[in-house]
């Protein structure tokens, strides 16, 4: 009896040492790069299907957080809720720089890039809660600041100029460098509408990390460099189409 209670247990200390090599094959703990993010809420809405309900709040006149996305890995941790006290220290700073604008509560969209990326950044010490993950992103709009690159650069959102794309990605390399990707959705007008900036960190939060075949889990599409690219303002009125 002894002897079969000792195979039981060696039995289910291989199996658990197995289940640990899978999950570190799997890449719970094992990527290399995460993409940072911003989105512009002056064209958000433009390529916004019909059943979503699109809502640009009065305070977004400036680049916003879509997410912190730790490279070809989702949904770690299934069992790692967030819960509104997790962001006691962060909600007036989170509605403002992470707000949601589908018509649902901002809470929800925080919920989901918790659940869907921040369980998988947990394995870092800096991003190892849910106050640390949302604190770092908020930290990083800072450090990469679009808004005062563009106008530096005399970049301002408008209805009527547009700009040639290595216009807008020269303005952003003195603090994103070279390795980072702009992208457009196209208007009804087929013009092509800057809506999303996505840059590649290293785990220390530097730019410039490269990963080949990193999944890309944007609905958005690289800027066309042959094509101009407009930077539409804000039209909280009509924000399916602020330029018409």
């Amino acid at each position: 009896m002894v002897r079969g209670a000792l195979l039981v247990f060696l039995w289910l200390a291989g199996a658990e040492m197995l289940r640990e090599e899978r999950v570190e094959r799997i890449g719970f703990c094992s990527w290399k790069c995460m993409k940072f993010v911003q989105m512009w809420p002056g064209s958000f809405c433009v390529a916004l299907g019909p059943r979503f309900d699109c809502v640009i709040p009065e305070s977004a006149d400036s680049w916003t957080i879509h997410g912190l996305w730790p490279s070809n890995v989702m949904n770690c941790c299934s069992c790692w809720q967030l819960f509104p006290s997790d962001l006691m220290d962060l909600p007036q700073q989170l509605a403002q720089h992470w707000p949601s604008f589908l018509n649902a509560s901002s809470f929800k969209f925080w919920r989901e890039e918790w659940q869907k990326h921040g369980t998988c950044a947990g394995c870092m010490e800096a991003l190892s809660s849910p106050s640390k993950y949302f604190g770092a992103a908020l930290g990083l709009r800072t450090t990469y600041n679009v808004d005062g690159a563009f106008q530096r650069a005399g970049i301002l959102p408008s209805c009527n100029h547009s700009y040639q794309l290595h216009t807008l990605q020269e303005a952003l390399v003195p603090i994103l460098g070279k390795e980072h990707e702009l992208q457009c959705v196209t208007d009804h007008q087929a013009r092509q509408v800057l809506v999303q900036l996505k840059v590649s960190l290293f785990s220390n939060f530097s730019a410039g990390c490269l990963e080949e075949g990193a999944w890309d889990f944007s609905p958005y599409r690289p800027c066309e460099n042959q094509r101009r690219v407009f930077y539409f303002p804000p039209n909280q009125k009509n924000p399916r189409d602020p330029c018409p």
